[in-house]
């Protein structure tokens, strides 16, 4: 019983460090069925962001990467890729405001919908 215990805090340990092998998953929000607010392209990859509750309190990003036309999905949580576009990190969280997807190391590149050009 004792393994058994152990085994089992070991795996949800692991998981909850990001230690998974397939590709992570995100909930999409409903704002993936319109065309993205940002859209960074450079030597093959593509950055598509959309704002999430867009103008509100909750205010939040939502980023989905491409290279050479397909989707690039996290192997692991919080992981970072060094592409054309700049330095691009993976968040997941359950928090309906933030940034949540792939985005910039450099946050100040993808700003608050309130500034965008008129």
């Amino acid at each position: 019983m004792k393994y058994m215990t152990a085994v089992i805090l070991m795996a949800v340990f692991s998981y909850a460090q990001g230690n998974t092998s397939g590709s992570l998953q995100l909930k999409e929000p409903k704002e993936i069925k319109q065309k993205p607010d940002l859209t960074y392209t450079k030597k093959g990859w593509k950055l598509k962001i959309w704002y999430t509750a867009k103008g509100s309190r909750s205010e939040g990003t939502f980023g989905k990467l491409y290279h050479k036309g397909k989707e690039v999905h996290p192997k692991m949580k919080n992981e970072e890729l060094q592409t054309p576009l700049g330095k691009l990190h993976f968040i997941t969280t359950d928090l309906p405001w933030g940034a949540h997807g792939w985005i910039f190391v450099e946050g100040e590149r993808v700003v608050p919908s309130s500034w965008e050009e008129k």
